[in-house]
C-alpha cells in the first residue's frame, strides 16, 4: 500500500478514536489526541510523519485550517454576551493580559534558556495565543455560567490573532532586520485593519447565497466553506497571519447580522471542526522530537510553572473592579492552555529561522510544545476538579421551554423552577402570561418558526422543549421542524388524542406513557393532585408517577432535564432531582416515614 495514503489515512482514524476515547472515559478530547499523536509520531513508533507526508504542503495546510476552525469559534460570539462586565473583561485581558503575557513570558524565557533575547521576545509572543481547540472543548466539559464562559470564549478566539500578529512582526523583525527584535506598531495595525477588511468583505459576499432560494443547504454550507478560504487566502496575500483576523472578523459579522439565516452552516460545527482539529492536533504533536523536550530538563518545568501560578494570575488581576467573585477570577486563572495556533506558529518560524542559521531557532518548537502539552494537561485534568471545588462547574442552569400554557404544565415548571432549572412558556394572550409570571416562569411570545434566524438559535441552547398546546396539529408541526435540527432526544409532544392521526412520523418523544393524556392530566389536577419535587436521589413515593427530573451536574459537567415519554428507562437517579404528580396525602406519608426514629 501506498505509505502517504497509509500514513494519511492513519491520521483521520487515530484522531477520530482518540476523541471518542475521550468522550468515553471523560477527559477533554485534546489530552488522548496530544497522547495519540506523540506516540504514533517520529519520536516513538514513526507511523506518522507529517513532513514525509504533506511536505511543504504541511504548513499551508495546518494555516487553512486553523483560519476554518477560528471562523466557526467566532460564529459563536454574540454581541448580546457583552454585558454584565464581560466587556471589560474580555477588553482588559486582550491588553493587559497579552502584554502581561508577552513580557513576562518572554523574560522567564530568556532567563532560563540559552536562547538570544530576540528568540525569548519571539517564544514570548507565541505563547500569548491561546485558541478555541483547546478552551472551547474545557468550557463545554465544565460547562460554568454564561458570564464565565462567554469571557473566556471571546478570550481564547480573540487572543490567536493578536498574538499570532505580534508574533509575526516580531518574526519579520529578526529575519529582516540582523537578527534584532523590533516590534513595529504599523506592521500590526496594517495587518489587523487588512483582516478586518478581508473579513467583513467575505461576509457581504456571502450574505446574498445564504439567502439565496435556489440553493439548497448543503450548497450553502460548501459555499461558507469556499468563502472563509478565499477571504483567509486573500487577506494572507496581502499580509501575513491577517488571515486568522478576517476568519474571525467574517464569523463575527455573519453571527451578529438578522438578515440572512446562518444555521445552515452549523455543519462546521458538528462535523468538519472536531474533525479538523483531531488531525491538526494529531499531526502537529507527531512531528515533534520529545527527545529535544526532555533535554530542555528544569528549566522548561520552571517556565511552565512561571506561566501557569505567576504570569496568568498576574493577567487575571487586571479584571479588578469588574464585580468577578474570588472564585470566579482563581477559575479564570485555571485557564490559558496554549493549542493548534502556537503549534503551527512555532513550527513555521523554528523552520525558516533555521534555515537562514538564526542562533537559538531550534529552541522554538521543543519549547513551545512543552508549554502546549503541559498547559492542556494541567487545564485539562486541574481545570475542571477545580471548577466543582469553586462551584462554578455546571452553573448554567438547564433550560426548558413550554409551548402551551396548561395549568399541569405551569406546576410542573414551577417545580423544576424550584430545582434550579429555567423554564419558559410560550404563550399568546395577556391572561395567559399573567397566571406564567404567577408561577414564576419566563413568558415567551416570539416567532416560534424554528427556521428564523432568532429561534433557531434559541432552541439550540435548550435542554428540552416539550409542545402542551391544545393544538394538536401545532404540537406535530413543531415536533417535526425542531427535530429536523436539533436532537431528537430534546425534543417531547404531548400524546394526541385516538382521534388525531399523524401529519408525520418523527421523532420527537410522547410524553407521560404511564400518566395518559392531557385530559388525564387535568382531570388529576382538578382532584387535587400536585406537582412535587423531591429530594434529590429520592423515589417517587407509592401511589404518585415521576413526570420529569433535573440531573444535577456531576463528573461530566451539565445539567440536563428529562420528562417521563414513551422511551422508557427511569428519571430517578442518585444525582437527580423528581417532579412528581401524586396526591398530597402520598407525599405527606412519605416523609412521614423517613421522619420516624428507627426503634433499636
Amino acid at each position: 500500500m501506498d505509505e502517504v495514503l497509509l500514513g494519511l489515512s492513519l491520521v483521520v482514524v487515530l484522531s477520530i478514536l482518540a476523541r471518542l476515547f475521550g468522550s468515553l472515559v471523560g477527559v477533554p478530547a485534546i489530552i488522548p489526541l496530544l497522547v495519540v499523536g506523540v506516540l504514533a509520531g517520529v519520536s516513538f513508533t514513526d507511523i506518522i510523519n507529517p513532513t514525509a507526508l504533506l511536505g511543504d504542503a504541511l504548513s499551508p495546510v495546518v494555516q487553512i485550517a486553523v483560519g476554518i476552525i477560528l471562523f466557526e469559534g467566532a460564529l459563536r460570539l454574540k454581541r448580546e454576551e457583552l454585558g454584565e462586565g464581560v466587556r471589560s473583561a474580555v477588553v482588559r485581558l486582550l491588553t493587559f493580559g497579552v502584554v502581561v503575557t508577552w513580557l513576562l513570558g518572554s523574560l522567564a524565557v530568556e532567563m532560563l534558556f540559552d536562547v538570544p533575547l530576540e528568540i525569548a521576545v519571539l517564544i514570548g509572543a507565541i505563547l500569548i495565543v491561546s485558541g478555541p481547540t483547546v478552551v472551547l472543548p474545557i468550557l463545554d466539559f465544565i460547562a460554568p455560567e454564561a458570564k464565565v464562559r462567554s469571557v473566556l470564549k471571546w478570550e481564547g478566539i480573540l487572543v490567536d490573532p493578536i498574538g499570532a500578529i505580534i508574533a509575526v512582526v516580531i518574526f519579520g523583525s529578526i529575519a529582516e532586520g540582523g537578527g534584532q527584535p523590533v516590534f513595529e506598531v504599523f506592521e500590526m495595525v496594517r495587518s489587523l485593519g487588512t483582516g478586518i477588511v478581508a473579513g467583513v468583505a467575505g461576509a457581504l459576499l456571502l450574505m446574498p447565497v445564504l439567502a439565496s432560494r435556489h440553493l439548497s443547504g448543503r450548497d450553502k454550507v460548501a459555499a461558507t466553506l469556499m468563502m472563509v478560504v478565499a477571504s483567509f487566502v486573500a487577506s494572507e496575500a496581502l499580509f501575513e497571519d491577517s488571515g486568522l483576523v478576517a476568519a474571525i472578523v467574517m464569523g463575527v459579522a455573519l453571527a451578529n447580522q438578522q438578515r440572512v439565516r446562518i444555521d445552515y452552516i452549523t455543519e462546521f460545527q458538528e462535523t468538519l471542526v472536531p474533525l479538523l482539529i483531531g488531525i491538526l492536533f494529531v499531526l502537529l504533536a507527531s512531528e515533534v522530537e520529545v527527545s529535544e523536550v526532555v533535554d530542555l530538563g528544569l528549566p522548561v518545568l520552571a517556565l511552565i510553572l512561571i506561566l501557569v501560578l505567576v504570569v496568568r494570575p498576574i493577567a487575571v488581576a487586571g479584571l479588578a473592579g469588574l464585580g468577578f467573585s474570588r472564585q470566579e477570577r482563581v477559575f479564570f486563572s485555571a485557564m490559558a492552555p496554549r493549542g493548534i495556533v502556537a503549534a503551527s506558529t512555532a513550527s513555521a518560524f523554528a523552520l525558516r529561522l533555521g534555515e537562514q542559521g538564526v542562533e537559538g531557532a531550534g529552541m522554538i518548537v521543543p519549547i513551545v510544545f512543552a508549554v502546549i502539552a503541559a498547559t492542556v494537561f494541567i487545564y485539562g485534568f486541574g481545570t475542571p476538579p477545580l471548577a466543582r471545588f469553586l462551584g462554578l462547574s455546571g452553573t448554567q442552569p438547564p433550560s426548558l421551554l413550554l409551548v402551551g400554557a396548561p395549568r399541569w404544565g405551569l406546576a410542573m415548571g414551577s417545580a423544576l423552577t424550584a430545582g434550579g432549572a429555567s423554564v419558559g412558556v410560550w404563550a399568546e394572550d395577556e391572561a395567559t402570561k399573567v397566571a406564567i409570571r404567577r408561577a414564576g416562569l419566563i413568558t415567551f411570545d416570539g416567532p416560534l418558526d424554528p427556521e428564523a434566524v432568532s429561534t433557531g438559535e434559541a432552541f439550540g441552547e435548550l435542554a428540552a422543549v416539550a409542545l402542551v398546546s391544545d393544538d394538536d396539529t401545532l404540537n406535530q408541526v413543531l415536533s417535526w421542524e425542531i427535530t429536523e435540527g436539533h436532537e431528537p432526544v430534546e425534543v417531547y409532544r404531548l400524546r394526541a388524542s385516538s382521534a388525531s392521526t399523524p401529519i408525520a412520523a418523527n421523532q420527537a418523544r410522547l410524553l407521560f406513557h404511564d400518566v395518559g393524556d392531557a385530559a388525564e392530566l387535568e382531570q388529576r389536577m382538578d382532584a387535587g393532585q400536585q406537582m412535587v419535587l423531591l429530594k434529590r436521589g429520592e423515589a417517587p413515593p407509592d401511589g404518585t408517577v415521576a413526570v420529569a427530573s433535573i440531573r444535577h451536574a456531576g463528573r461530566r459537567g451539565s445539567s440536563t432535564i428529562r420528562l417521563a415519554s414513551d422511551h422508557g428507562g427511569r428519571l430517578h437517579h442518585p444525582d437527580s432531582s423528581v417532579v412528581a404528580l401524586g396526591p398530597s396525602s402520598a407525599f405527606r406519608d412519605a416523609r412521614t416515614r423517613t421522619e420516624e426514629p428507627v426503634s433499636a
